[in-house]
Parts: structure tokens; sequence; C-alpha cells
């Protein structure tokens, strides 16, 4: 009974197909990866016409990029954008309460040990209480990302692919 398990088990596995390499886009630069696509990612690429090819990569072979099944050579990308993501400024309720009761307390204790006036405590309350705002909400306008990739002369496209060529006979 083992036997058979083991000779079903051995045809199962042999009767199997694998699709587990997929080939790979990386922009480089010098030796380094700035940026790795594989098959199935989305991608915004600019090509030497001018014209803005996005959608998914369904296939990377022999230095061609097919994007949504429209071939685009590695040689007619004049740039690669990266998607913006923008990040949401988000203050919850919970963290208002705690700022502002924070600033309640600043301004009472300062008005009453008699340190500063109630301007000044509302003031020095107002710059305790509200920079832990202010610091999310400007790295939320701010992005120090690089918006794209020109191909050229810092960057450039390799195109890594498992494919076995074909035979012309």
């Amino acid at each position: 009974m083992k036997k058979i398990f083991f000779v079903l088990l051995l045809l199962m596995g042999l009767y199997t197909t694998c699709d587990a390499q997929y080939g790979h886009l990386y922009v480089k630069k010098g030796i380094k990866k700035k940026k790795e696509y594989s098959e199935g990612d989305r991608i915004s690429l600019r090509g030497r016409d001018g014209y803005l090819y996005t959608g998914i990569i369904t296939l990377l072979r022999n230095d061609t990029i097919f994007i949504n099944g429209l071939p685009l050579p590695r040689t007619a990308v004049a740039s690669v954008l990266n998607p913006r993501k923008k990040k949401k400024f988000q203050l919850e309720p919970k963290q208002a309460l705690v700022i502002a009761g924070g600033m309640v307390l600043v301004t009472g204790g300062l008005t009453l040990s008699k340190q500063a006036s109630f301007g000044e405590a509302v003031k020095a309350a107002a710059v305790i209480g509200v920079a832990p705002m202010i610091i999310p909400f400007l790295s939320s306008k701010i992005s120090l990302r690089r918006k794209k990739y020109r191909i050229g002369r810092k960057f450039r496209l390799q195109v890594l692919d498992f494919y076995l060529p074909y035979k012309a006979f």
C-alpha cells in the first residue's frame, strides 16, 4: 500500500506545472538597484515618443517589456514614473482631546504659578500643543521621494528574464 501511495505521489509531482520564476525589471544607478518590478506589478513608463504607458507588466522577455500585452522595447523607455502616494493627515479624536487637555493644564499651571501672564501662558501652551499636529501635517504635504527615474546618464533599465530562447528551426 505504501509503494502505491509513493508512486501516485511521484506521478502527481511530475505532472504539476510550476511557474515559479518570473522575469524582473530593475532600475539601476551604477550597480545598485533603486527599484525592482516583476511580472504582475503596476508600472508607469514614459516612452521616448512622449507617450505614457501605464498598466500591469504581463511579460518580460528579450529586453522587451509587455505592458497589458503591448510590447515596449527597453531602449524606447525615457523614464520610469513613481506613483505618488499621498499620506493622509489624520488626527484622532482621543489625541485631540489629550492635546487640548494638556494645553489647558499648561495654561493653568503657568498662570497660577505666576510665571507668565494669561496671554503669554496661552501662547506657550499653543506652541506646545499645536507642534505635535503641525509636524505630521507638514510631513504629509512635503514629499522628498524621487518622482521619476530618467533613463540615460544616471539610471538604466535591466531586464532579467528566465525564459528559454526560441529555437529557429
